[in-house]
């Protein structure tokens, strides 16, 4: 989901017209506690969805991305609100905004953000109740996602405040995983935090080698924590990692899932599917992952991929925002989860 350059802050996004989504690395690699039985195992972590098969390459014949939407910036943060048949995503570069579009094709928008107040709505998921969790620059919110103004869950961790937020995701019993990159802490403030039901915030890891955690996801079954990291230490490749999820949502052990290379790729927003699929918004495109880390291959973009949801009637279609002027969408033949 969701890379913002260090410009986020800084850049006035200016008009936007809408026409017709510890441990080293080295030492753990080869340790491998949270390694993922096959996908089709709903009760592993990482185990497909009842129906989904496992064996089919999502990458295969699958039709050219076209344009949904002509956003006219730099888009972020999709998600699908299933309920609602809309998808939200942010504009977060300068003040920023929050919008829905809706089914045929109009776009409203929610509210502005504020860059000076930390408002900039930047990564976006729906909860199981349907409500819509936004991370601002700095502080996470939540509310009815048909609209009205949302309450804070969190603008502070115990003995700090957060520095650029970046990602969420929601767990089924409204556990949160929020990112934060550190953009702009000196000395750099890398972050991953959970929030629980009750709005306790719990820095889960903090990293002083400026890897960058940016997109963020869970597996089908809840089992699987997975964050990408963009900017890794010099002379290593940007990487995917997965954390075991504990019963009560806190995290255990990590391991490295795949690394996104060359240098350069950059992956952003992180999506899953039915079967237990990782997808990595890169440089290249949108590049998918076998549950166990393998690469399956990637689909081409017109345009540089910051985040991605699947939605549509059938959970079918995957939703692209980019650093470009339009949101893409790809019409999948596997499933895939909004969150």
């Amino acid at each position: 989901m969701k890379r913002i350059l260090p410009l986020l802050l800084v850049l006035s996004l200016g008009a936007t017209a809408f026409g017709c989504k510890s441990t080293s690395e080295d030492s753990k690699d080869d340790a491998n506690p949270g390694d993922q039985p096959a996908a089709g195992d709903p009760n592993a972590p990482g185990g497909a969805q009842p129906g989904a098969d496992p064996n089919v390459n999502p990458t295969e014949g699958v039709e050219p991305a076209s344009p949904v939407l002509e956003a006219g910036a730099f888009t972020d943060g999709p998600v699908w609100h299933a309920g609602m048949g809309v998808l939200f995503f942010s504009t977060p570069l300068g003040e920023g905004a929050l919008f829905r579009m809706l089914p045929d094709g109009r776009v409203l928008k929610v509210r502005d953000g504020s860059r000076e107040q930390g408002t900039t709505p930047i990564g976006n998921t729906v909860t199981a109740a349907g409500e819509l969790v936004t991370v601002d620059a700095k502080r996470i919110v939540r509310g009815p996602a048909e609209g009205g103004e949302p309450g804070v869950v969190a603008s502070t961790f115990p003995n700090g405040a957060f520095d650029t937020l970046n990602d969420v995701v929601a767990r089924k019993d409204g556990t949160l995983y929020v990112t934060d990159p550190g953009y702009f802490a000196t000395p750099s403030a890398n972050r991953i935090y959970r929030i629980d039901p009750a709005g306790g915030v719990q820095v889960v890891e903090a990293f002083e080698d400026v890897p960058r955690p940016n997109g963020i996801a869970l597996s089908p079954d809840e089992k699987t924590l997975y964050v990408g990291f963009s900017k890794p230490m010099q002379g290593t490749l940007p990487f995917v990692r997965k954390y075991i999820v504990n019963d009560d949502g806190s995290l255990g052990e990590w391991t490295k899932f795949a690394d996104v290379g060359p240098e350069t790729s950059e992956p952003d927003g992180l999506a899953v599917d039915a079967a237990g699929n990782v997808y990595v918004a890169t440089a290249a495109g949108v590049e998918v992952f076998k549950p166990k880390g393998e690469a399956w291959g990637t689909i081409p973009l017109p345009e540089k991929p910051t985040g991605m949801s699947f939605g549509g009637e059938d959970m079918k279609t995957l939703y692209v925002t980019t650093t470009g002027v339009k949101i893409w969408q790809v019409k999948m033949k596997v499933a895939g989860i909004s969150q």
